[in-house]
């Protein structure tokens, strides 16, 4: 894929003519390279909380449960596979607004260190092992150039358009939510269950941290990036799975980058390259 930034602060790669096919990807991932693919992860952004109060570091972990994804929001969840700098990496997505647009994160398409694009992306719908409802190769991806630049957590998000239309009947609906002691669902692929063979989620209550969200005593492991973070409502998503970290005491977290007016530029943004 051939990177096109523009003039209004958007990073987007398409597919060009000498660049491999979606059949050449499909073959690329045979199911050994799959298995040995590695969770992608934030580099180096571990937040140091050794001065939070012990209430704080102290908070339980909740372990994540095993997703029904015959439902919504799961049912649009998936597995994504990606290449960069030649090392195979597994993340995760879900289909949100139209039925050919991915919602991931920024790390699952650039490296914020060295700036390096992915490659070799395919989704699988409802992945389970080696079997997935539907799978897709991204046809342009889209993020913002400030994830690079600023080499932040608030602008860890990036949108795919996939080379052709999910069969799922809903896809997600986003919002700009003020999500401070609201209770949301995280899901995606970690690793530390199942091998990252099933896509596994946890409830919480959202905290505030700086420039994202944060769920205390949530563990999803690596492999969970980029996977939605959902109302209640089952059918709303206001985040994603950005980073992980564990606290001075032992107690874990999760967080997101929070969906503001810049994101709500990057979709529509998005909307005219369809």
């Amino acid at each position: 894929m051939s990177p096109i930034t523009n003039n209004n602060d958007f990073l987007t790669f398409q597919r060009q003519t000498l660049d491999k096919s979606p059949q050449d990807i499909r073959a690329y991932w045979t199911p050994e390279r799959k298995k040995a693919a590695i969770p992608a992860h934030r580099y180096g952004t571990m937040i140091d909380d050794v001065g939070m109060p012990d209430a704080e570091n102290t908070a339980p972990t909740t372990d994540p449960k095993q997703a029904d994804m015959s439902k919504m929001p799961f049912i649009t969840g998936g597995k994504l596979f990606f290449t960069l700098d030649g090392v195979d990496y597994v993340a995760s997505g879900n289909i949100f607004m139209k039925n050919n647009l991915l919602l991931t994160a920024a790390h699952c398409v650039q490296d914020d260190n060295t700036g390096h694009l992915a490659e070799n992306f395919v989704f699988e719908r409802c992945y389970t092992g080696e079997l997935s409802t539907e799978d897709f190769t991204f046809r342009t991806v889209a993020l913002k150039e400030n994830w690079y630049t600023e080499k932040d957590n608030k602008w860890d998000y990036a949108i795919a358009i996939l080379n052709r239309d999910s069969t799922v009947e809903k896809p997600l609906q986003y919002r700009i939510e003020n999500l401070l002691g609201r209770t949301v669902t995280a899901s995606g692929y970690p690793t530390n269950y199942f091998d990252g063979a099933q896509m596994m989620y946890i409830t919480g209550t959202v905290d505030e941290r700086t420039d994202s969200w944060m769920i205390r005593g949530g563990k999803l492991a690596n492999g969970a990036s980029g996977g939605a973070w959902v109302l209640e409502d089952g059918e709303t998503v206001v985040g994603l799975n950005s980073f992980a970290g564990t606290t001075a005491k032992g107690g874990a977290y999760i967080g997101s980058p929070k969906f503001d007016a810049e994101f709500d530029k990057l979709y529509k943004y998005v909307l005219t390259l369809l």
